[in-house]
């Protein structure tokens, strides 16, 4: 998948720009508060109508303007080329991919995939569940093609057996019967994933010199030694009680182990940054297999944290990756890196771009 033109209007501070990127590394520069990120974010907005940095309308529309136009022309890996334009006013959302509006959002997911790496990435390794929990569903979301509808049928069938728990119902036992084929179904297809996941990261850290060797694990959401329909039953009582199914894959974590030990106050802050953008990119490089189509890579201002050594080294895994990428960076030098046919510059000032 490759982004061949972008043209954005009224998007925070751009009134009106337009590139046309490279197919590989796309570099933006510029002061911070120039635009760098909201370049991204426009991107962002034509895959998932939202913005990584603020949801509400308001704040993303220019001041005095009345709504905001994304348009993009787009090259699938097929030689397919189609558009995609969003617009977005305080009345509400439109996207329309060939003049034909899109109305599932997972539709639209599929039809631009990408990957954003933000500053604080290491969340996903020094903070809580969620945050890994996100990144497999995000990935699975994409790979496995029947994720998304079966996922969505264990959250429906989770609600009907809240209910069923709060109201001490009788039909508890059905919903729970079904909770049980879906939540197997949901965890097989989860250690799949997992162990594909753990063979990217392995090929993708190999020539890394880290001096550590890296490896997830799966906690299905219930505790070890027991299935899934063991588990519901211990904590029948208990989940009357509390009025919630308090096991299964809704709970589910990501373990990350660094030579056989949890990768907790192991590191530095720098080193779980490090961490965290492997693991994101290993998920990278296991969707383009997977899909044979090349996901778009957005990666803002990651500097930070990152000595210049271990900097250039994930510069350099990005490029090995061979996708198209934009990175935001303060400096014009960071292109000094790179061969000059392998890259775009891009400098913005203002909300003005001008290519470099």
């Amino acid at each position: 998948m490759d982004l061949q033109r972008l043209k954005i209007q009224n998007l925070r501070n751009i009134s009106d720009a337009e590139i046309f990127p490279s197919d590989k590394l796309n570099i933006i520069t510029g002061a911070n508060g120039a635009g760098k990120t909201t370049f991204l974010e426009a991107i962002y907005l034509l895959a998932r109508t939202r913005s990584f940095r603020q949801s509400q309308n308001r704040t993303l529309i220019k001041s005095g303007e009345e709504s905001l136009t994304i348009f993009s022309e787009l090259n699938a890996e097929s030689g397919t080329k189609y558009r995609i334009g969003l617009s977005k006013s305080r009345e509400g959302t439109t996207v329309h991919k060939d003049r034909k509006k899109i109305t599932k959002l997972s539709e639209l997911a599929r039809s631009l995939p990408l990957t954003i790496i933000t500053p604080n990435i290491q969340r996903i390794v020094e903070e809580g569940p969620v945050h890994r929990r996100k990144l497999l569903n995000w990935g699975m979301f994409h790979v496995e093609p029947f994720y998304a509808q079966l996922a969505q049928r264990y959250n429906q069938t989770i609600s009907q057996r809240n209910r069923a728990l709060s109201g001490n119902r009788e039909d508890l036992k059905v919903w729970t019967r079904q909770l049980v084929e879906l939540g197997n179904q949901l965890n097989q297809l989860q250690q799949t994933y997992l162990e594909d996941w753990n063979q990217s990261i392995s090929e993708l850290t190999e020539s890394q010199e880290n001096g550590y060797r890296c490896r997830l694990e799966l906690f299905s959401g219930w505790r070890k030694g027991v299935s899934f329909a063991e588990a519901l039953d211990e904590l029948t009582q208990t989940d009357r009680d509390r009025g919630f199914t308090s096991a299964g894959p809704h709970r589910l974590d990501v373990k990350i182990n660094v030579d056989q030990r949890g990768v907790k106050n192991y590191f530095s802050r720098g080193q779980n940054k490090l961490l965290a953008l492997n693991l994101m990119l290993a998920q990278t490089k296991l969707l383009q297999s997977k899909q044979q189509e090349r996901p778009i890579l957005l990666v803002d201002d990651i500097q930070s944290e990152l000595d210049q050594e271990r900097y250039l080294q994930v510069l350099q895994t990005i490029s090995d990756l061979k996708i198209q990428t934009f990175i935001t960076d303060l400096k014009k030098d960071i292109g000094d890196a790179f061969e000059k046919d392998q890259f775009k510059m891009f400098h913005v000032e203002h909300g003005q771009f001008a290519e470099i």
